[in-house]
């Protein structure tokens, strides 16, 4: 009679146990652009990649990215992605598709509105271990190719991921994933297992009512201008060590000549 009790207690138990683990959350990863760098000479725009996520669990790795994401055509022009960390490169070519004029006006972009689609991959071990502080696994650098953005004080281009409010909704585009990052699977036999994505999108923020995706803000800017520009209100200072230097040659040849 025991074991006849023990036995269905036993799978009950079992059911229960794999229930639980497939209903269990997944680790949600967050991913960023930060820290623009501008090269003056060859009118270089680049950006760093960094990611984090919920919690410092030694088993978070990453293994591989979808990485997705739009900017104004008519602004910048996509370059490549590199710098990356050991045991990570681009696995296949991106696919950049341009959308027609207006085709911004839903992120409060002015020009053509160009999305990028990406493949980011570890190639090798040891992967990046993940914890709750940012870090930089590569980055994204693009050609400026308007002139009314080169010799300016406030750079603040917009680079959109391609993910919506609701990280369930997937991208922006019909059937579109969006951002997707994968971690390494230790346990499942698997290559990889699936997380939750955030982003932390980059001079560009959500419309949380309306029929827009979001607009443009000016949040991370810096400055195009190549070589140091001396400010007008130093100009006084400089002006008065010219003459003081050219009044000490002047005595000085005074001096000589008698």
């Amino acid at each position: 009679m025991k074991r006849k009790i023990f036995l269905p207690l036993l799978f009950s138990l079992v059911i229960t146990g794999f229930l639980a683990a497939a209903q269990s959350p997944l680790p949600v990863v967050t991913v960023r652009f930060n820290n623009p760098q501008y090269d003056c000479p060859t009118q270089t725009y680049c950006l760093d990649v960094e990611f984090k996520s919920n919690s410092d669990a030694a088993s978070q790795q990453l293994f591989g990215m979808n990485v997705r994401f739009y900017y104004d055509d008519n602004i910048l022009e996509f370059l490549s992605l590199g710098d990356f960390s050991p045991g990570w490169a681009m696995t296949d070519p991106p696919v950049i598709e341009t959308g027609p004029p207006g085709s911004g006006n839903n992120f409060g972009i002015t020009g053509p509105l160009e999305w990028f689609n990406g493949t980011v991959n570890l190639v090798d071990f040891p992967s990046v271990d993940l914890t709750t502080e940012y870090q930089k696994l590569f980055n994204v650098c693009f050609h400026v190719d308007d002139p009314n953005s080169v010799k300016i004080d406030e750079f603040c281009p917009s680079v959109i991921w391609d993910l919506q409010l609701d990280p369930e909704m997937g991208g922006f585009q019909l059937g579109d994933d969006g951002v997707v990052i994968t971690l390494v699977d230790y346990i499942g036999g698997n290559e990889s297992t699936p997380t939750t994505e955030n982003v932390e999108q980059f001079n560009w923020q959500y419309d949380l009512i309306g029929d827009m995706y979001g607009h443009t803000v000016k949040t991370v800017c810096i400055s195009t201008i190549c070589g140091y520009v001396i400010p007008l209100s130093n100009w006084s200072l400089f002006l008065a060590i010219g003459l003081m230097l050219v009044a000490s040659v002047f005595i000085y040849r005074r001096r000589i000549s008698g």
